[in-house]
């Protein structure tokens, strides 16, 4: 393994990572699946505007930041010095398992899927994802237990050690921290139906923040030593572990707080639109007591039950007096 070094942390740093690339068949197939999806992507985009339709701003470059996420983790500098900087090989595998799926779940490509392709097409795809081996997958069980079993393997119990020797099997683990990832992430951020209704926004927030305990135990791990025997001294040393180690714990902290602020704010719009739509069926509701209309039982009030059931007075011909 050959060791490479950076300055201090710092522009000098960052631009000698993003101008130094990655070459060999792995960062050659991944450059080109990742210009396809992008083109694949653009295109969905461009068929609907002909339609008539605009499809939001956001998820489309949200997309492309996906991609570009792939392309730093695979093609820059960022593999490279990853071998010999443990910060580095964070930043790799943060942006594989955390921001590259939270970006392409809130792109939500399967909807725009489905309302581009042939009807064909979409009547395989719902059969896809309407079957038992999709539904199991997609299972928040799953998606966590791989994703944090693979982490947990990769950083405390020698799995690093194994897999960076052997190129071919440090990039399926790189897969698996990208599929895992999203396993996650989808259900919480995407409008995408992948054979399950969407989780509440209460649900989906609290999926959100589930994974922070199991990424602090990580970091704290790496922190007090217990990863010394598989990562350092023979790979990093034990400063270089605990820096990359802080650095993980950080970004990891801020980049689920980001993903949990997005199903957080719709819980927000959601509970704001049922209050005004409670408020508008409340004035339609308050009628004036008018002798054209007659006298209003139970004096008139409008109440509402525990259960959000709304009560409204009812109308009589006879006054309350007996007139």
């Amino acid at each position: 393994m050959t060791h490479l070094s950076l300055p201090p942390f710092g522009l000098t740093a960052v631009w000698r990572v993003l101008t130094t690339f990655t070459s060999g068949p792995w960062a050659l197939a991944t450059l080109i699946g990742e210009m396809v999806l992008l083109g694949w992507y653009l295109r969905g985009v461009h068929i609907l505007a002909l339609r008539g339709r605009r499809w939001p701003v956001r998820r489309t470059l949200a997309f492309t930041g996906g991609v570009v996420s792939l392309a730093l983790a695979w093609q820059s500098g960022i593999p490279v010095f990853a071998e010999s900087i443990f910060t580095v090989h964070i930043l790799q595998h943060l942006l594989l398992m955390s921001v590259a799926p939270i970006l392409f779940a809130i792109s939500s490509p399967v909807t725009l899927a489905m309302q581009t392709i042939e009807r064909h097409r979409k009547v395989a795809l719902l059969k896809v994802f309407n079957s038992r081996g999709m539904r199991l997958v997609t299972n928040q069980i799953f998606g966590g237990v791989g994703n944090y079993g693979i982490m947990f393997w990769f950083f405390l119990d020698h799995g690093i050690a194994v897999a960076m020797p052997r190129p071919a099997l440090m990039d399926l683990v790189n897969v698996l921290f990208l599929v895992f990832g999203a396993l996650v992430w989808w259900p919480v951020l995407s409008i995408d139906y992948l054979g399950r209704r969407r989780y509440p926004d209460s649900i989906r927030v609290l999926l959100a923040a589930a994974g922070m305990p199991f990424d602090t135990i990580v970091a704290i791990s790496l922190l007090m030593g217990g990863a010394t025997a598989s990562i350092a001294p023979k790979m990093y040393t034990i400063a270089n572990v605990q820096e990359g180690a802080q650095a993980f714990w950080i970004l990891v902290m801020f980049i689920s707080g980001v993903g949990a602020a997005f199903p957080a704010w719709q819980w927000l719009k959601s509970e704001q639109h049922k209050s005004a739509r409670n408020d508008a069926l409340l004035e339609r509701a308050v009628v004036r007591t008018d002798s054209r209309y007659g006298w209003w039982a139970n004096g008139g009030e409008v109440s509402i039950e525990a259960d959000g059931t709304m009560r409204v007075p009812w109308a009589t011909d006879a006054s309350p007096d007996g007139d």
